[in-house]
This record gives C-alpha cells, structure tokens and sequence, in this order.
C-alpha cells in the first residue's frame, strides 16, 4: 500500500509524576533497578507529525519546536527523542530511505524538571510514526524501540497509572488513585540528573531480587495506591532520589518544606498536593517561582 505523504497526525504527550519511586539497587549493567507508580497529568505537549519526501542530504526526521517551554537548550537533532523515535520506526519498518518524518513539537512541559517531557514526546512519536505507516510495527515492537532508547519511554506508551519495574521497561496499568489536583512549583533552575545518580551511591542489587520479587513488591504497592486519595497518597509517597537531589543542590531543602511538597523524579520541579501553604515560598535566590495547577489524567 502506497504512503500517504499528505497526511498530518496529532497526538499529545502528557508529564507525569512519580508517586512512589523506590530504588532497589545499582545493577550488574550500571542501571539502577526500581518499582515505581507513575500517574500521567493533564499538562501535556502537543506533537504532530506527516510523511515527507526526503531530499539528499537533508535529515531523515525534523522538529520545529514552539510553546511556552521551547527553549535554545532543547536538541532538534537525533539527541532529541522524539526525533530518535521517529527514526527508530522508519529503521525497524524498512521504509524507503527517501522517506522522512516532519514533526512539530509545541512545549509546554518544562525541560530538566523530572516531569518526563522527553521521553513523553518520545512515546507520541513512536505512535504517531507508526500510524503513518499503517501500524506496521506491533505494540510488542513499540516497547522494543521504546526500552531502547530510555527507561521512562514505555511508561507514556500505557499511560494513565502505571507500574515501571525493572529500570522502568516493564510497566503495566494498575487501578488509579482517586481524581487529584495538585501544584507544580517550577524553581528558576533545572535538574542535573547525572550528578543526581552519582549522589544516590545506591547499593548493589541484592543478590536474591528477581522478576518475581519485583512484581511481587509492584503489586503490593499498586494495591496501596487504587482508588488512594489525597491524604493516602501524601502517606504513600517515596522517592529514593530526593535525597541525593538535596546533596546536589541544597536549593531544594527549603523548598521541600511542607510535608506535602514532593520533588518530582530527580527535580527540579516539586509538586504539592492540595492547596499551597499560605508561607510557600515565591522566590528563589531573588527570582521568581512558577506554579502550575495540574489534574491527573486517566488512559
């Protein structure tokens, strides 16, 4: 069937947030294995993508990128991942190499922020490459390219609440909390999630985990969080990097204050359930902290 070069599709890439980030230990291949609960939110980019004919010696995927959140510092190249993911597509299909993917990104989730806009974007654009392409790839296929190319891509490929075992390629859906609202605190600086990592001196995995320990320690979580509201999921959160985040930029100790103000993944952004504390701080270092209100967001 011939390809139609015409064609534009539209798809959003929602941010998310960790509401139990537990690491078990450093593994043999330098990863970091994990059990963690991720809830997508209403704050999403927008992605669109159509078939193009490739000239020679243009790239074979492109991104325009505006919004809110476009920024110099963001990569319109093959270190982007949405451009990574289209490509991988149009490798792993053997589509004719005078074929290419134009995408358009408009940004609205922060960079460096630990809200997963990347590899959200990255998610968008494996599935809106793959319907260009008729769905020629298989789901199964789908999370192939998604696990190679980083370990938070196949969480966006479910969406909704998700359980990401192993570091972060096994995932499935589980049971959603109750509907939340919640705040984003967005500090006037972003995350340095490398030095983050380092910090985290985790341990080795023991020697006893496997898949079974994983899945059994996942549903033991997942059960706490179903149908869980605000005050339930305060009590349940954890996130093993806050620490670590708080030894590479001692910023965030006064901004992690309230009991109920959690750093997001490996930061920068923090979120805070329920309505801000009356002393939330407005700025940091002279300038100005952005808020963001989000929902969560079902599949």
């Amino acid at each position: 069937m011939p390809l139609d070069l015409d064609r534009t599709l539209h798809g959003t890439a929602p941010a998310k947030l960790n509401l139990y980030l537990e690491i078990v230990g450093k593994r043999a291949d330098g990863y970091h294995e994990l059990v963690s609960i991720m809830q997508t939110l209403d704050l999403a980019d927008a992605l669109s993508a159509r078939l193009v004919r490739r000239a020679p010696g243009e790239p074979r995927v492109s991104v325009v990128l505006s919004g809110p959140q476009a920024t110099p510092e963001i990569p319109t190249d093959a270190r982007n991942l949405a451009v990574a993911a289209a490509l991988a597509v149009l490798e792993r299909a053997q589509v004719a190499p005078d074929i290419g993917i134009a995408l358009t990104l408009e940004k609205h989730i922060p960079a460096a922020g630990g809200l997963g806009g990347g590899s959200s974007d990255a998610a968008s654009a494996l599935q809106l490459s793959n319907r260009l392409l008729d769905d020629t790839l298989t789901d199964t296929q789908l999370h192939e390219i998604a696990a190679s190319l980083g370990s938070d891509i196949n969480v966006f490929l479910v969406g909704g609440t998700v359980l990401a075992l192993g570091r972060g390629e096994r995932v499935r859906a589980v049971t959603p909390p109750g509907d939340f609202e919640a705040t984003l605190m967005l500090p006037p600086f972003g995350a340095r999630t490398p030095e983050v990592y380092a910090a985290l001196n985790a341990t080795p995995l023991p020697p006893d985990w496997s898949e079974r320990a994983a899945d059994a320690r996942g549903d033991e979580i997942a059960r706490r969080v179903a149908h869980a509201d605000s005050d339930a999921l305060v009590a349940l959160f954890r996130n093993d990097l806050e620490h670590a985040a708080r030894h590479v930029d001692t910023r965030l100790g006064n901004l992690l204050a309230a009991p109920r103000r959690r750093l997001c993944g490996s930061g920068s952004t923090l979120i805070q359930l329920g309505a801000l504390d009356a002393d939330t701080p407005r700025t940091c270092e002279s300038k100005p902290i952005r808020f963001l209100a989000v929902r969560s967001r079902k599949r």
